[in-house]
């Protein structure tokens, strides 16, 4: 199996969104049956989304410093592996880059592209077994200067240099000040390797193609906006604010009233097309926002519900959640709550058409809300991925409240709306 790694160290440069945009082109231009296999080491929990496995960064360096994990030991199981930057755009089949590997255990890295004959790292083939990349570890002792490159130029000579296997693989910085407005036949890689990132070189007519093609949604003015409501940060505010990408209108509502209060609240101030709550504790995966809004679109709903990965944070255990019915009616959901609730987006106009949340009830808000939505002859649709990383804890209201008294709670929205 081929393997790619990427690596986020998530800041104001890079998001999820950038996961997902190089991902789906990996993936969307593989021309052989078999996928291939991504690993994204990142500064979160380990989750196996199918199509991507996330695994924690086991060092805290800041930025490019983040990607010695590449050379540790402990990801000698996964090689030989491609390592590719962020800030790269997939043109062309990522295979064409592995067909270049005539002798897997070659250490090839790019020339830079502005000092020739010394390595940059944006792209480069880790071999197995290799006493080079044992030698990187093993002379690795803490952060060296600015950049991760200049340091690995005193450790190891490089076998090859992709740039002397093919010429496919593009500077988007060919002249400094000059940017690359168009490509050039048979290029399979660009390399951005700084400022301007790809999100901000959008006015560049490819590439706006290029993140068209995964984000249409949002870059053509689908406005979205996610709604976090919280009494306090138990600890978690951070990595739920850090998954909602950018472009994405958010709003913290913090108050001392319960969630439906604080949603409620600043509801009037959202201005985008949809609307989704998400959780203090929780976060949203990479796809969630473009999956959510493509289901709601392509299937005409006027709200939507998908999996979910719980985390259990005492045993650190995953499990992945799907609902029974992917599309319960009203009935269904008297019986059982189907829908997580993690999950959920609706359109903006679905709140003028229902209300708001119930700020009476005390557990279940978002049950009754969807029940409500349903009698009211509203559309339900289901989007089969997983949108959203659920945490299961000892501070949860699930946990925290009685539980006759959630119960109690459940019954009375049940009559409700039997």
């Amino acid at each position: 199996m081929r393997t790619v790694v990427i690596v986020l160290r998530r800041s104001k440069d890079f998001t999820f969104r950038d996961v997902e945009l190089i991902t789906t082109h990996i993936n969307a231009k593989w021309k052989s049956k078999e996928k291939p296999r991504i690993i994204c080491l990142w500064d979160g929990g380990t989750y196996n989304l199918g199509n991507i496995n996330f695994i924690t960064l086991t060092n805290d360096y800041p930025g490019t410093w983040s990607r010695m994990m590449l050379y540790s030991p402990e990801m000698e199981k996964y090689r030989p592996y491609l390592y590719v930057d962020l800030d790269t755009a997939i043109i062309n089949s990522l295979e064409n880059i592995f067909e270049l590997v005539k002798n897997p255990a070659m250490f090839i890295p790019l020339e830079d592209f502005y000092q020739k004959g010394l390595l940059a790292t944006g792209l480069v083939w880790i071999p197995a077994n290799s006493e080079k990349v044992r030698q990187i570890w093993n002379s690795w002792k803490n952060i060296e200067g600015s950049r991760m490159d200049y340091y690995l130029r005193k450790i190891v000579k490089q076998d090859m240099f992709w740039q002397q296997l093919t010429n496919t693989i593009i500077d988007f910085k060919p002249r400094r000040g000059e940017l690359l407005t168009e490509l050039a036949k048979g290029t399979d890689v660009v390399c951005f390797h700084g400022k301007p990132r790809i999100f901000d070189a959008i006015y560049v007519g490819w590439v706006k193609e290029y993140i068209q093609t995964v984000f249409k949604n949002i870059v053509a003015d689908k406005k979205v906006t996610v709604i976090i409501p919280y009494n306090k940060d138990r600890g978690w505010l951070k990595d739920a604010v850090s998954s909602v990408p950018d472009g994405v209108q958010l709003l913290l509502s913090k108050g001392e009233g319960n969630w439906p209060e604080n949603f409620n609240k600043v509801l009037s101030q959202a201005t985008g097309d949809y609307i989704k709550y998400l959780h203090e504790d929780d976060m949203l995966t990479p796809n969630c926002i473009t999956d959510s809004i493509n289901a709601i679109e392509q299937q005409g709903v006027d709200f939507i519900h998908g999996d979910a990965i719980e985390i259990s944070m005492d045993t650190d255990k995953q499990y992945l959640y799907r609902p029974k019915f992917e599309l319960p009616t009203g009935r269904d959901m008297l019986f059982k709550n189907y829908i997580h609730s993690a999950t959920t987006m609706y359109k903006k106009e679905v709140f003028k058409k229902v209300g708001c949340f119930n700020e009476k009830l005390t557990s279940s808000e978002e049950y009754e809300f969807n029940l409500r939505c349903l009698k009211a002859g509203l559309k339900l649709g289901y989007c089969p991925t997983f949108l959203a990383f659920y945490r299961r804890h000892n501070k949860q209201k699930v946990r925290v409240v009685d539980k006759l008294e959630l119960r109690r709670q459940r019954e009375v929205i049940k009559a409700m709306y039997r």
